[in-house]
């Protein structure tokens, strides 16, 4: 099953590398340089997951969170820093993995994330 993700992360050689890895995947996904822009992009396009990290924004991670949630309720959050911390382990986030991850860490949390969130059969 392909996904679409979000990168949210204001480093750009950070941010392509994650879009690379995700491509190497087969899935696909887009980046966003602030909180703000990625916000702006979930009103307009749907995506299965994103993913941030404490230096993408300066506002509190959960809830940068809580609001892209409220834009898309079945999005699926993965916080990306270097240290799990208690509030990067609890809702709204849904996955954790740290940095520096390899293609193995992503592909088994997107597997674990999209496993969860697909629908039904019933």
């Amino acid at each position: 099953m392909r996904c679409y993700v979000l990168i949210v992360e204001r480093d750009l050689l950070i941010r392509e590398t994650i879009l690379d890895l995700v491509t190497a995947l087969g899935h696909s996904g887009l980046g966003a340089s602030s909180p703000v822009r990625g916000l702006k992009m979930l009103e307009v396009m749907v995506f299965d997951a994103m993913m941030i990290s404490p230096g993408a924004t300066l506002l509190g991670e959960p809830s940068y969170a809580i609001d892209a949630k409220k834009i898309q309720p079945r999005l699926k959050v993965i916080m990306a820093a270097a240290v799990e911390l208690p509030e990067y382990s609890a809702p709204p986030i849904d996955a954790f993995i740290q940095k520096p991850f390899s293609l193995l860490s992503l592909e088994a949390i997107l597997q674990k994330l999209l496993i969860a969130g697909a629908p039904s059969d019933d």
